[in-house]
């Protein structure tokens, strides 16, 4: 009697109670197709016939498959993926270039990625170095204020394209970020114009070459004025924490009593964090912000219009700014980015009560 030989059925898909994640293999079983037919349809298309198309996309639903970016980038030979390292993800500038940044990356058919470095060198470069294993398309960095990294910056940027998102560690870079010294020279004369004798309070040394450029902001414009500048003396500490330090800062100034000596009517603060500092320090010391002492900040923060009293401040284009960056990087995809991408950005003045 002849023997009848069964087809030999596809691989039997993973039952539910499976432990692991879903792979193009398990696609491919439930699909019942090869995994090389699977990985072409997420990589090119061209040639699959319409049935197969439909059961690779069935079989995808039901397992909730979605394929890793990174092995794709590698069968494509080109990463869409994009590193983000920021010291921290709470500060509202950061955040809000973020969201630029991740919606502009989308449009362009790209995945990011985010790490933090939290202001520590060592994190930072670890940080690097784990985006440079996974060969990412490039990376946009908010640079520690710090130069133990400048021989490794300077080695993956012959690697990979860096952006640098509001710091950077050497010029001879690709970097967006705000026009400061305009911003705040802009924040200066407004003072004046007003009839102020401003002082200037800066920020801790957590950046580059932001509270450099600001301070030489304020300075232009008081040159301009042909007055004397004056400063908040404060520590050069590094900290995120810029409303604390803007009130022990200005309530040791106030204490002191200089200001008063050299009749200062106004201070300029160099972000709204520390003019929130800078307005409670008056308060504890008995003076009203906006009446006794004119104040202003710079970022326009979403509190800023909420404070008592509403904040005079500066606004940034920070979605403009995350944009660029990305627009930096896509330009190196395109094989359009041999000259240095450097941008800056204006923004502009939002009077309000407290000067």
């Amino acid at each position: 009697m002849k023997t009848v030989k069964k087809a030999s059925a596809a691989p039997a898909p993973r039952s539910q109670e499976s432990r692991g994640p879903v792979t193009m293999h398990d696609v491919a079983a439930l699909a019942g197709v090869s995994r090389a037919t699977v990985s072409k349809y997420f990589n090119d298309r061209e040639g699959l016939k319409a049935d197969t198309l439909a059961r690779i996309e069935r079989a995808c639903r039901e397992l909730d498959y979605v394929p890793d970016p990174h092995a794709v980038s590698l069968v494509r030979g080109r990463s869409r993926i994009v590193g983000v390292i920021l010291p921290v993800i709470s500060e509202p500038f950061f955040a809000e270039a973020l969201r630029a940044i991740e919606e502009k990356a989308r449009a362009l058919g790209m995945e990011v990625i985010i790490q933090c470095s939290y202001n520590d060198p060592a994190a930072e470069a670890a940080a690097l170095m784990t985006m440079r294993s996974m060969k990412v398309a490039g990376v946009v960095l908010t640079a520690v204020a710090s130069r133990n990294n400048l021989d490794l910056l300077l080695r993956l940027e012959q690697e990979m394209r860096i952006v640098y998102l509001d710091s950077y560690v050497h010029e001879d870079c690709n970097y967006v970020m705000n026009d400061n010294r305009q911003s705040m020279a802009m924040l200066t004369r407004y003072l004046l114009g007003r009839g102020h004798t401003p002082a200037y309070l800066g920020a801790p040394p957590v950046a580059h070459p932001s509270p450099e450029e600001r301070r030489a902001g304020y300075l232009e414009a008081m040159a301009e004025a042909g007055m004397a500048p004056h400063f908040v003396p404060a520590g050069a500490q590094p900290s995120w924490d810029f409303e604390a330090f803007g009130f022990r800062h200005v309530l040791d100034w106030l204490a002191g009593g200089a200001w008063k000596r050299a009749g200062v009517t106004a201070l300029a603060c160099g972000t709204d964090r520390l003019a929130i500092g800078a307005m409670s320090a008056c308060r504890r010391f008995g003076l009203e912000p906006g009446k006794d002492l004119a104040i202003v900040g710079h970022d326009d923060l979403p509190i800023s219009a909420y404070l008592h009293p509403p904040l005079t401040t500066f606004r940034q284009d920070v979605a403009a700014i995350g944009v660029a960056a990305m627009e930096c990087l896509q330009a190196q995809l395109d094989g359009a980015g041999a000259a240095p991408y450097r941008k800056r950005f204006t923004g502009g003045l939002v009077p309000r009560d407290s000067a």
